[in-house]
């Protein structure tokens, strides 16, 4: 669990019990490994909707913080499910006999199409995951 602070941020829209932040994009934006979570705003600013457990108001300067091991969950989806896609594919081509030669194109190209699936499931997970308020950071004011 990390108590490193990513970024801050301001608080531009109170709903409910949750918080819309904006953060300015700056250049290390390009290199973060969680880019995907945050919504592209207006000017490209950087979107993140929190829960507001510390009552902050419109206006409030605030820190947020990492919570939970949010770069090894994106880290398996981004590469290692479609890894396993890939790898499924291959396998699954192995078992099915078709008299296709050569034998190892069609693994590869049914590698490429297991790859491919994943990389789909993978992505609409995470763009599910960026839609939903994120429980993978925490906020304090400043």
């Amino acid at each position: 669990m990390s108590d490193q602070v990513s970024d801050t941020g301001i608080i531009t829209k109170i709903d409910g019990n949750y918080a819309t932040i904006t953060i300015e994009t700056t250049d290390s934006c390009k290199d973060c490994g969680i880019r995907f979570l945050c919504s592209p705003g207006s000017d490209k600013d950087k979107i993140i909707t929190l829960e507001n457990t510390i009552e902050a108001k419109v206006g409030d300067r605030v820190s947020i913080s990492e919570t939970s091991n949010i770069l090894l969950k994106l880290s398996f989806l981004q590469y290692g499910l479609p890894l396993i896609g890939f790898l499924l594919g291959i396998i699954i081509a192995t078992q099915i006999n078709i008299k296709l030669q050569p034998i190892e194109l069609y693994q590869f190209i049914c590698g490429l199409l297991g790859l491919g699936l994943a990389g789909l499931i993978s992505y609409l997970i995470i763009k599910k995951m960026a839609k939903k308020p994120s429980k993978f950071f925490t906020f304090k004011k400043i």
